[in-house]
Order: C-alpha cells, then structure tokens, then sequence
C-alpha cells in the first residue's frame, strides 16, 4: 500500500466517523480538479457548481455509509461522473443510444505562458483540432490519465469500462494522434498535457 492510498483510507474513515475537518480537507484537496472535470461534460458552470456541492452534501448525509476506497480522487470523480449526467437534460440523454460517448468535450488547456515563450501557437492550434477529431471516450481516457493523474485500473472505474478497452482507447488516441501532428508534436503533447 503506498502512503497516497494510506492517507487517502485514513481521512476517509475520519469523514466516515463525522469528522467535519475531514470533509473540508477532501474538498480542499479536489474540488477544482472536479470542477474542471465536470466542464468537460457540460458548459453549464452553474449545473457543474450544482452537482459538486450536492456531491460533497451527499457525502456528509451519507457519511456512515460510505463504501471503503483506496483512492478518495477516483471514488469522487467516479461520482461527480454519474451526478452531471444525470442531472443533464433528460431529453438529451434518451435522444442518444450511449449518452455518456457523447457528452465528454475536451479542452486540453496548455499554458499560455509556455505557447508564447516557445512561439508555439501554431502547433497549439494543430493539436487541438487533433484531439478534437478523437472520440469522446478517446479524449476522457488521455484527460483522466494527464490531467487526472489515473492509471488504467482508476480510469476504467471512473469511466465504468474493462481495462482492455481503457488501453485500446488510449492506445488508438495517441496513434490517431502521432498520425495527425507527427512524433515530435505528440511528444510536445506528452511533456505538457499534465501542466495546470
């Protein structure tokens, strides 16, 4: 057990046990990283900011009840992933035949500071067209896994999917990728897709 996962099982018994500095502590810790996830389902700021409060209001209510979790970051975006969907439009939905594939929009953000320094804003607008070719699963895995810090095991159980087809979407986004912007580019994309 590494001492992230130890932690991580220590402050979730305490938020278990009532411990409110617990709750606070979990929110501190990952409210903007879940924020910024639930943007990628909906443009909607006041929905996201909706789902996350009545997330982290369940989590208190439900407290004593909660499921044991080696990784309090998965547990949660697992959760904020099922809350924005559901609370997005109905009709929406029931209109698609695998809703959840058509929801995901990814904005890869790479610092500005770094395009203008580099003088890379030509490559920059080369990749986003790129990744905005891929799937929207595509572009889930690559987020969870650069921006969320996942490996493939969290990655299937946020996205409710077995672990081989986590490694075929990864596998065919970044060939998709190498294809579209070249070996130099992706490598580019690698080294900064993690920069927040």
């Amino acid at each position: 057990m590494n001492h992230q996962s130890m932690s991580d099982q220590i402050l979730w018994q305490s938020l278990k046990t009532g411990d409110q500095q617990a709750l606070a502590t979990i929110y501190r810790a990952h409210a903007a990283a879940l924020l910024k996830y639930g943007q990628k389902f909906s443009k909607d700021g006041q929905l996201v900011e909706d789902s996350l409060q009545d997330l982290f209001i369940e989590l208190w209510k439900n407290r004593a009840g909660l499921s044991e979790t080696d990784s309090i970051r998965k547990y949660l975006f697992v959760s904020m992933r099922r809350k924005i969907i559901r609370n997005l439009n109905p009709i929406k939905r029931v209109a698609s035949e695998e809703p959840e594939e058509r929801l995901f929009q990814a904005d890869f953000a790479i610092d500005e500071k770094i395009i203008e320094e580099e003088g890379l804003a030509e490559q920059k607008e080369k990749l986003e067209q790129a990744i905005a070719q891929l799937s929207e699963r595509q572009q889930e895995v690559l987020y969870l896994k650069y921006f969320g810090d996942m490996d493939y095991p969290e990655i299937c159980e946020v996205m409710d999917i077995n672990y081989q087809s986590v490694r075929n979407l990864a596998f065919r986004a970044l060939q998709a990728l190498r294809e579209n912007l070249g070996q130099i580019l992706l490598l580019f994309l690698i080294k900064y897709l993690s920069i927040r």
